[in-house]
């Protein structure tokens, strides 16, 4: 029986709802889903902070991020060169810090939830050039609310990879250890404190 040598104090079997952060997670996706020796690329590594718990000597592991200059939407790979590739760009269309990433650095016309749905669509499209046949897309996301509508970003996602030629093999579900913050005002729905990290293997 394989065991998860980079979190080895998390026992089987693997769940699909973890408490934590992005580091607790990835080991047990990978674990189920991506060989060692495999060819990852992190297209929003930004300061690596998925893989504070991972050997990363175990992997051929490509770091890029706008921070280095790399759009993941234009990808400086060979196509089917790639075994699994994680996308987590920023999922929340409110804030000034997201505002200031669709906007000049993504370079969005507005930053509203239709846009970061976009944005994701850039990435998926990216990700299935680069792919090879039966690699693994591995998607962080989070469903949001935009004035006042639910807009659950996860399903919207889910069916943008079966169009563009994946099949959702498995969801996590990561939720925070902490509180969020609380707007002034009357609450009219669940505060959201959870994400997702959708897998998918790309079919073509």
């Amino acid at each position: 029986m394989r065991h998860i040598e980079q979190s080895p104090k998390k026992p089987l079997p693997v769940l699909t709802a973890h408490t934590g952060t992005n580091a607790d997670l990835l080991p047990h996706i990978l674990w189920l889903y991506v060989p060692e020796g495999s060819v990852i690329a992190d297209v929003t590594y930004g300061k690596g902070a998925f893989w504070k718990k991972i050997d990363t000597t175990k992997y051929n592991l490509c770091p890029t991020d706008l921070l280095i200059g790399i759009d993941f939407r234009n990808l400086p790979y060979k196509p089917t060169s790639i075994d699994c590739l994680i996308l987590d760009p920023p999922y929340m269309h409110g804030g000034p810090t997201i505002k200031l990433s669709l906007n000049n650095c993504y370079h969005n016309a507005n930053t509203g939830h239709e846009s970061v749905i976009r944005l994701y669509a850039g990435g998926i499209l990216e990700a299935a050039r680069v792919l090879r046949k039966k690699g693994i897309c591995i998607v962080k996301c989070q469903d949001e609310t935009e004035s006042g509508k639910q807009r659950f970003s996860h399903i919207e996602l889910i069916h943008l990879l079966e169009v563009f030629g994946f099949s959702v093999v498995d969801l996590f579900l990561m939720v925070q250890s902490t509180i969020p913050i609380t707007r002034e005002g009357p609450q009219k729905s669940a505060r959201k404190n959870h994400s997702y990290a959708l897998v998918a293997r790309f079919r073509r």
